[in-house]
């Protein structure tokens, strides 16, 4: 006699037995993607200082947003987020202060062209001090040192217009490194997170690691030991949410 099939009700809602399938999303809190423009061949440009790798991206899009939705890049730098957005069918908007294409807006971090509620993801890859000249213009947050309060003050003015325009439940993703220079180590992450989680719900923080950086290479290498110090070999991906109930700034 056959056995009579069992329906059971399952408990996991279906979209995570989807995720199942996706076995190219990362599944712990270390991303190691090695090219920048690993799955995504035509996703910015790896020449411009500090880009985002494009599967780092990939996975804050795909995890934290659905196709349609909107996704903001704020700091846009050579436009790899938006590239990577729009590919996996989402709408983007990124802007920078200085625009290094034409589909980049101008616009300042710290003042969105944009109304409140609409985007469902932001994700910032910012400057973490002043050690890289990203343009002339004196608003740029580059140009403020991570070791100066005022670096903090205007990074919450940027965090603040993120909780502006996201979607109660909307999702914060926020790159940075610390910085060691002069033989000073400075936090930056860590004092960026406590500024962060003042307006936002920490979700979990990722570790990137870093490639292809100026100091990766034997001479710096050499240094290090020889100095006793280290060299930066990864950035936080800080991962908040915009608490549900709250509206607009």
């Amino acid at each position: 006699m056959a056995l009579a099939s069992v329906h059971t009700r399952s408990s996991v809602p279906p979209g995570a037995w989807a995720m199942l399938g996706r076995t190219d999303l990362e599944a712990s809190t270390c991303w190691d993607f090695p090219t920048q423009a690993d799955g995504h061949p035509r996703a910015g440009d790896a020449s411009f200082n500090g880009v985002t790798p494009a599967r780092c991206a990939g996975n804050l899009v795909r995890r934290y947003s659905r196709p349609g939705e909107l996704v903001v890049d704020p700091m846009a730098g050579s436009g790899t987020i938006g590239d990577v957005a729009r590919t996996l069918g989402r709408r983007a908007i990124s802007f920078d202060l200085v625009p290094r294409r034409r589909d980049v807006l101008r616009a300042d971090a710290r003042a969105w062209p944009l109304p409140d509620e609409t985007a469902a993801l932001a994700v910032i890859d910012s400057p973490y001090s002043d050690n890289i000249a990203y343009g002339r213009d004196p608003r740029c947050l580059g140009r403020i040192s991570c070791r100066d309060p005022r670096f903090y003050e205007e990074m919450r003015r940027v965090a603040a217009e993120a909780r502006r325009v996201l979607v109660p439940g909307g999702i914060l993703a926020w790159i940075i490194a610390d910085e060691y220079r002069g033989g000073v180590y400075t936090p930056a992450g860590f004092r960026l997170l406590t500024v962060l989680s003042e307006a936002f719900e920490p979700i979990d923080t990722v570790v990137l690691v870093r490639h292809h950086d100026r100091s990766a290479s034997p001479m710096w290498e050499h240094r290090a030991r020889r100095f006793n110090f280290y060299l930066r070999g990864f950035k936080f991906v800080f991962i908040l949410r915009k608490p549900v109930g709250e509206s607009g700034g």
